[in-house]
């Protein structure tokens, strides 16, 4: 059970790391195509996204350490096992000297179970959420589970030194009866739960508090990734065990400034990696023209109210002042927040910017 509960974090810990190159494309997809990404399409498409990266990490995870000797030590018989229907035998035999309480919580008992559990959401996302039938499922359910089970026999397909996970033919047997058992969960969903499909919309009204807070979200989680990187190699050449006050700042603020500031000038929406991602663009309040882009000294203002504080106090100063921006939001009718205000700019879709519709 350990095991599982470790894989599960790393899945966790996947869904965050691949936020810059799956997630927020991702997101931006949904927009662009369905002009929405809220209510429920959007829980189960979120869920797709961590089922996914679940698969990932089950398959990959935990690694061991890959010494001469533990390789040395493996055998064939160690990472792959041909034998049909061998793991039931084992739980039928475990059964019989234990009796069924022990059985139904021992681990022979456990593996089979959960590589059943694990590839029903598979069979379920084929049956409600894209309506598929069930041979689609069949082949759905045979094929990740066949990649999963090479990609382990084969020691990752040759990039780990050895093959450190057990490719098991009852793994391909139980994992396919779980996307089948999923298949007709699935079909009982549809009668029961809302169409998770979206439905294309219009994106011409302004952006609610809800999808401007998730570019924000999505900011901060991309902004994570090339700090803690940069931050890593820079204890990796300096040979220190920790990062400085003043190497912190720097960092943080540095690479703030050229994904809020520098890249978002050149773009026409002058939109940060989470604005994009959610399709809204900065745009210049109290012109004639509300379809104007954002000046550039606007970014650059916003930059030093929200992100110059951030790089050096971290959590302890965004979370206050997004709650401030969040009040004055609020008590404005036209939702600007207290950044907003200051850079004179205020928020439009990427569709109403682009089809210049002025709705005031």
């Amino acid at each position: 059970m350990r095991t599982w509960a470790i894989e599960f974090s790393y899945a966790i810990q996947f869904f965050v790391l691949l936020t810059v190159v799956f997630v927020a494309p991702w997101v931006q997809l949904q927009y662009h195509r369905f002009g929405t990404f809220r209510g429920w399409p959007a829980v189960v498409s979120a869920s797709i996204v961590l089922y996914a990266t679940s698969l990932v990490a089950f398959t990959l995870f935990p690694l061991p350490d890959f010494t001469d000797e533990y390789c040395a030590s493996r055998s064939v018989s160690d990472f792959v096992h041909l034998r049909p229907l061998n793991s039931l035998d084992d739980v039928a035999a475990y059964l019989d000297a234990n009796g069924l309480a022990h059985t139904l919580t021992s681990g022979v008992f456990l593996q089979v179970f959960f590589n059943v559990v694990f590839f029903v959401p598979l069979g379920i996302f084929v049956a409600y959420r894209y309506r598929r039938g069930i041979g689609i499922a069949l082949l759905a359910s045979i094929g990740v589970s066949l990649l999963i089970e090479t990609t382990q026999g084969t020691g990752i397909w040759g990039l780990a030194p050895c093959p450190y996970r057990l490719a098991d033919v009852d793994d391909l047997i139980t994992n396919t009866a779980g996307g089948l058992l999923g298949w007709v969960i699935g079909v009982g969903m549809r009668h029961v739960l809302p169409d998770p499909r979206p439905v294309r919309v219009d994106d011409l009204d302004p952006p609610t508090r809800r999808r401007r807070s998730l570019g924000v979200v999505l900011d901060v989680m991309v902004y994570l990734v090339p700090v803690s990187v940069i931050q890593l190699v820079w204890l990796r050449v300096t040979g220190e065990t920790e990062i400085g006050d003043t190497e912190f700042f720097v960092i943080g603020s540095s690479v703030s400034l050229v994904l809020m500031v520098v890249i978002p000038a050149f773009r026409r929406d002058r939109a940060g990696p989470g604005d994009a991602a959610v399709r809204i663009a900065l745009v210049r309040s109290g012109s004639d023209d509300i379809t104007r882009a954002a000046a550039p000294w606007s970014l650059l203002v916003r930059w030093l109210i929200r992100w110059v504080p951030f790089a050096y106090l971290g959590i302890v100063y965004l979370a206050p002042v997004l709650i401030i921006e969040l009040i004055v939001s609020l008590l404005r009718k036209d939702r600007r927040s207290f950044s907003d205000l200051v850079s004179r700019t205020t928020w439009i879709t990427r569709d109403r910017a682009e089809t210049g519709v002025d709705e005031r």
